[in-house]
């Protein structure tokens, strides 16, 4: 093949298992929380991720991509899924999430958000059940605005004592391991960093809507709640900054945040879904071929005007106003500053 390439030190297979290691401290502590049922889903949504990903293409499983891909889609599941229902889940990120785009890189939407969210319509019971099995207690999500539910203290939220998905047993080591992809440079940091500073700016000014106000008024101006609750904390160091699905464009990437940080909070606050990280990703992913062609389309424009005007000079004229002309249409009476325009 030829032309031009942007190429990087680290091969795709070293990248996969920095988000490996990065996904193991909260991989592991779920285990550790949650026992045997924990570990049967984890290893049944990577087999499955790695299963189809060997019938459908391949030569590619050598990369890691559908072992990363596995493990992503486990920190999504529910506390109690069963092993079958996390195969399912790891088969369609792959089957439907990533295959049918042309393989790595290549898919628009984020497989394991949207592996989650054709499972949450067509298996809603697993994934909206009024009240989970938690460390051998049942509860309701903290995100719950189901009648009956109360409301999780801050303690409880940050050490994991609050039921949800597997990502939620330690919110600690999903934070760990996202700051581990920082340090690496695996991740851009703006982009949680935008996401999670807009969930809490948005936390505090966005009004309940009424299944909110009226089942779980608590939900309304806790910023703590919604960083720690749902699938926050995953989604912003695990779906959204994902290369092949995020804009190219700093600023594109750091809008793109924001679009997911305003959808997570829209569909909290204002439907039944207890937790919308998911969903809002994927409309964030929508959203990111619009934004690469206004973010880089508008910096070429500019570098473009940019390079007209240092081909122009700048001249001052004898009654002190300066005007700007081409090259070779010097003014009479004018004198050549001595720095062109623009440099």
């Amino acid at each position: 093949m030829k032309g031009p390439f942007l190429r990087s030190p680290q091969s795709t297979r070293g990248l996969m298992v920095q988000v490996v290691v990065a996904a193991s401290p909260a991989l592991f502590a779920a285990v550790v929380r949650l026992g045997a049922p924990a570990a049967a889903a984890i290893l049944s949504a990577v087999a499955g991720a790695v299963a189809v990903e060997a019938t459908l293409k391949h030569r590619s499983v050598a990369d890691g991509s559908a072992v990363v891909t596995g493990a992503i889609v486990a920190l999504l599941l529910p506390a109690d899924a069963p092993p079958w229902l996390a195969a399912i889940a790891g088969a369609l990120a792959i089957g439907l999430g990533k295959a049918p785009w042309g393989g790595l890189g290549k898919n628009p939407f984020n497989p394991a958000a949207l592996s989650r969210a054709v499972l949450m319509v067509a298996l809603p019971a697993h994934f909206f059940a009024p009240a989970w099995r938690w460390d051998a207690v049942t509860a309701a999500s903290p995100l719950s605005k189901e009648i009956g539910a109360t409301a999780p203290s801050w303690t409880a939220l940050v050490v994991g004592d609050a039921p949800g998905c597997l990502g939620q047993a330690a919110p600690w080591a999903v934070v760990a391991g996202g700051l581990l992809l920082v340090a690496l440079r695996t991740i851009d940091w703006r982009v949680p960093l935008a996401y999670l500073s807009a969930i809490a700016a948005i936390a505090l000014v966005l009004p309940g809507g009424a299944r909110v106000t009226g089942h779980a008024p608590w939900l309304v101006g806790d910023p703590m709640l919604h960083l720690f609750g749902g699938g926050t904390l995953v989604a912003a160091f695990f779906l959204l900054t994902d290369p092949a699905t995020a804009p190219m464009s700093q600023g594109g990437r750091i809008a793109f945040a924001w679009i997911a940080a305003i959808a997570t909070m829209a569909i909290r606050n204002f439907t039944p879904y207890p937790d919308g990280a998911a969903l809002a990703v994927l409309l964030a992913n929508a959203c990111a071929p619009w934004l690469d062609r206004v973010t880089i389309e508008r910096r070429t424009q500019l570098g473009t005007s940019s390079r007209a005007r240092r081909g122009r000079r700048e001249w001052r004229v004898p009654w002190g106003r300066q005007r700007e002309v081409s090259d070779g249409a010097r003014p009479s009476g004018g004198t050549r500053s001595s720095r062109p325009t623009g440099s």
